[in-house]
């Protein structure tokens, strides 16, 4: 075939346009590879993201799940119910992965297998184009071995002379491939140093050798054969190899490939590594078991102590228990642990959310556990109320794993605890809140004691200390020997390594030893700063129930509203008595 034979001018048009085209999408495609839009955002910013992300979000208190997990605590462990924070757990994923870490692990391996197979792809793409490169070489250097002349002579298969105009067309081609594929090879390997997820690694590698071969595409799917034919039947150039040449080549092959190893890893995998493990602290570094919220009314900054990992089936959150519990369960059943409201009462069911323990216990019109779970009680085969007191009684249980409650003797020993209010409310009576000789302690409806538990326990009106042998008097001797052991549990800390401490048990010595008439000498609490006649709503019942005559409730005219009520109808009493004299 001789080259008029080729000069057909639809296909020589047509040819051009192929090879334009072929040169415009691979200097496109290295320039979207250099665009900050695709290649994204240096992975430095991601440890300003990570901590905005832990002082912001991480701890909120609206976050934390019902299993009262904190969000970076799931976030970390690899929670998959999220549906929060996603991005932040994606990235947790992919550098445990990428680093073979473990999730509570934060120290870098010299080479895990992120760093190793990103090693490995970056050193096949750059193979990629350093075939590309050579190619390209072993072209400009069989056509300068061409002779030159004005006209290009082609016959047989074979370039007699070149053009020299054909030679500089053919030259800028090289020039342009160079230029494009050094250019693919900087952006790929910084696309390849920058890819966090392991499993895309290869992936990358594999589109980006697709880019080289755009032009192999173009001339097997769409250049005319004649052309094709052509080419392939042309006759083999001579390019001279010598001893030296093919040594230096080879070294500077060598250097190259050296290079292509160090550069990258030192310069860019290397630090992406340990970007990636100062990333993970900042994202699950430190403590993650609380949650916090701020109270712009007090200005005071609040923490919850939170799980330190979500339970499995055998330890779950009372929530989750609840709701495990009524999620498959027959609809004609009644619930095992959640009180429902209807969508007509939804306002009610807002006021039920936010209402505290005083308020819940004061609306119950009876003593649950003597009216209604008691068999004696009157109200025990009412099935309106039964089945709410039973529900009570149960979610009462399961805030200390008893399951399924049925009677209040496997919650006795909950009675005394000041997490206990629910346990208080529904065993009123086994808790004490009827009793008049148990001690006041929890003995308010703020910690479940409802008020018409309360009004069963009306004691005589006077002082136990009065008569020690009273039953009464264990009521105000386990006062006193219980205060450090509640206000500990109040206070959330040891009351007795306080500096305080030692004042305070000389107080309670005095109380222990002087009777009902200590309450004279130190009416007031230091520790909660109420006065011990009036009591504490939010702690303790008023010890005028224990000591009414030292509290003046058995004085003339009206009584103080926390007397007990035993000493406003003896106080009636006399008054109907002196008016009949």
């Amino acid at each position: 075939m001789t080259f008029s034979e080729l000069r057909a001018p639809f296909d020589m048009a047509y040819a051009v346009v192929l090879l334009l085209v072929n040169c415009a999408m691979q200097v496109m495609f290295a320039l979207i590879l250099l665009d900050e839009g695709f290649m994204g955002e240096d992975f430095e910013t991601q440890k300003l993201n990570a901590q905005i992300w832990r002082t912001s979000v991480a701890h909120d208190y609206k976050y934390m799940d019902l299993a009262q997990t904190s969000l970076v605590t799931r976030v970390c462990s690899g929670d998959g119910a999220l549906i929060l924070s996603t991005v932040q757990a994606t990235l947790v994923e992919q550098i445990n992965n990428y680093l073979a870490l473990e999730t509570d692990q934060f120290g870098q391996d010299e080479f895990g297998p992120g760093i190793l197979l990103c090693m490995l792809c970056i050193l096949l793409w750059s193979l990629c184009v350093f075939k590309e490169f050579r190619h390209i070489w072993l072209a400009v250097a069989g056509a300068m071995n061409l002779p030159k002349s004005r006209n290009t002579i082609f016959t047989e298969g074979t370039f007699q002379q070149i053009s020299w105009g054909r030679f500089g067309i053919f030259l800028a081609t090289s020039i342009v491939r160079v230029a494009v594929a050094s250019v693919l090879l900087v952006a790929g390997i910084l696309w390849l140093a920058r890819t966090t997820s392991i499993s895309e690694l290869m992936l990358n590698a594999v589109a980006l050798n697709a880019i080289l071969d755009v032009d192999e595409f173009l001339f097997n799917g769409l250049t005319p054969m004649k052309f094709q034919h052509a080419i392939q039947s042309l006759t083999p150039m001579t390019v001279k190899y010598s001893r030296r040449r093919s040594e230096w080549e080879s070294s500077v092959q060598c250097i190259t490939l050296v290079l292509t190893i160090i550069v990258p890893y030192m310069l860019l995998v290397k630090p992406f590594g340990q970007t990636m493990v100062e990333v993970k602290e900042l994202l699950c570094g430190g403590n993650q078991s609380f949650v916090l919220v701020h109270n712009a009314d007090t200005q005071m900054t609040n923490g919850l102590i939170t799980r330190q990992g979500r339970g499995n089936l055998g330890n779950l959150s009372v929530s989750e228990i609840a709701v495990n519990a009524h999620t498959f369960r027959d609809a004609d059943l009644d619930p095992l642990y959640i009180s429902f409201t209807t969508l007509e009462l939804a306002d009610q069911f807002d006021s039920q959310v936010t209402q505290d323990m005083a308020t819940f216990a004061a609306s119950f019109p009876v003593c649950m556990e003597v009216s209604v779970l008691n068999p004696n009680g009157p109200l025990y085969a009412d099935m309106t109320v039964r089945p709410m007191s039973n529900l009570i009684l149960r979610s009462a249980g399961i805030n200390f794993g008893e399951m399924e409650v049925s009677d209040c003797s496997r919650l006795q020993p909950y009675c005394h605890r000041i997490d206990g209010r629910l346990v208080r409310f529904s065993c009123g009576q086994s808790c004490g809140c009827t009793d008049v000789t148990s001690s006041p302690w929890y003995k308010v409806p703020a910690q479940g004691c409802s008020p018409s538990c309360l009004r069963l326990s009306q004691p005589e009106c006077d002082d136990v200390t009065a008569t020690p042998q009273s039953p009464r008097m264990n009521a105000w001797t386990s006062f006193w020997t219980d205060y450090p052991s509640v206000l500990s549990a109040r206070y959330g800390t040891d009351i007795t390594l306080t500096a305080v401490w030692p004042n305070i048990q000389q107080t309670l010595d005095m109380m222990l030893a002087t009777g009902c008439p200590g309450l004279q000498l130190a009416p007031t609490d230091f520790m909660t700063g109420a006065a011990y006649c009036q009591g504490f709503d939010e702690l303790f019942q008023p010890l005028a129930h224990v000591c009414p005559e030292t509290c003046g409730c058995k004085q003339q005219g009206a009584l103080p509203s926390y007397c007990p009520a035993s000493c406003s109808a003896a106080a009636a009493a006399a008054a109907g008595n002196a008016s009949q004299r």
